[in-house]
Parts: structure tokens; sequence; C-alpha cells
């Protein structure tokens, strides 16, 4: 395990956690639901410091103890779904901002933990009962063949990116403000990378 991340059980928690510490902080909660777990779950890794890494040395609880806090929160932000009088769009100056977020940050730690998912040894894997079957592209050869790929040419631009803030969607803190930037010309695959392209990549050197 490389420890650049915490492990899944913190993720497994923290999802949650951030619900309650956030719904807090919005005035939609009064008190939590675990101090303990609140606060040892309330932060992740920070890529600029690592030092929050430190707290892997210890025993987390177990997957019992989560799942049970996680079925608390979940009636806890259905409850405060249900019973609130909003009014759409949100904005990002209302209680029901945090609503939002803790809706977008659980979507980003679906994304991550699979990442680590795919990290563990085979052995601790199962595939989901619930999952559709393989693609018959898995088992009749034809991941084997390859396909044209070609790179297409894209002209040179001037790029905007940011968003107002008053812009109806939520959005995360670096995405607000206006920048312009100067886009060389480049050249971009026809299609999604495949596995088997990063393969040869990777072999190359690359």
């Amino acid at each position: 395990w490389h420890q650049l991340r915490h492990p899944l059980i913190f993720y497994y928690g923290h999802v949650a956690c951030l619900y309650i510490n956030k719904f807090r902080v919005a005035g939609l909660l009064t008190d939590g639901v675990d101090e303990y777990m609140e606060q040892i779950m309330e932060t992740g890794v920070d890529e600029m410091s690592w030092d929050d890494l430190s707290k892997n040395e210890m025993t987390w609880p177990d997957l019992r103890e989560v799942t049970e806090y996680r079925r608390k929160v979940y009636k806890i932000v259905k409850d405060v779904i249900m019973e609130g009088a909003w009014e759409f769009p949100i904005k990002i100056d209302e209680p029901a901002w945090a609503i939002i977020m803790g809706f977008e940050h659980e979507r980003i730690h679906l994304e991550t933990s699979s990442v680590l998912m795919r990290e563990l040894p085979a052995h601790l894997v199962s595939r989901p009962a619930q999952f559709p079957p393989y693609h018959p592209s898995a088992t009749d050869g034809s991941a084997s063949r390859t396909v044209s790929n070609k790179m297409l040419p894209v002209p040179a631009t001037k790029v905007e990116l940011g968003k107002p803030r008053d812009f109806p969607s939520f959005g995360w803190d670096n995405e607000y403000g206006t920048r312009s930037v100067d886009v060389q010309a480049f050249e971009a695959s026809q299609f999604m990378i495949t596995n088997g392209e990063f393969l040869e990549f990777v072999k190359s050197g690359g």
C-alpha cells in the first residue's frame, strides 16, 4: 500500500461526515451525530502538505460502526431535504448550498475510491451481483483488435476559464473568477485512449 491516501474505511465514513459538518456550519443542524467520527473523518489528504497522513497509524473504527453511522446520517440528510422549504435555483449564500456540496463531494469520492479499490489485491475484490454483464468484447476476442485512433489538429485559440459567482449551478471555490488563456495549436486523438494504447505508451518509456 503506497499510503498516499487514507484507508478505504476513512472514505466510507468521510462522505457522510461532511454532510453533518457542513450542515452544522450552514445552520441546517445544531448537533452532530458522533463527535469522534466527525473529527477523525473530517479531513482528507491535502496534497500540498501530506501531513494529514500521520493519522493512518491509528486504529480506525470497524466496518459495522461506520455503516451504522452512515445510516444515521442518511436519515438526517433525507429529513433535511424533505422538510426544507427550498427555492430554486439554490444560490451560493443559502443554507441549502451545503446539501448540493454534499452531493458533489460524494460523487468525487465514488470515483476516487474506485481507484483505491482497483489497487487492492485481486482476492479482496469481488464483482457486485447487481453489476450488468460484461460487454461482449471482454470475451469474444475483439478487445485485442486495434482501432485506428489518428491524431486530429486543434487550432490555436483563446480559452475563457471560470464562471461568475451567480452562475446557477454548484461550483467549488477554484471554479469562480475569470481567466483568459492563449492555447497554442496541438493535436488530440480522435477517440478516447484505450488501455492497450496506454500500455504501449508506458512500454515506450512514457
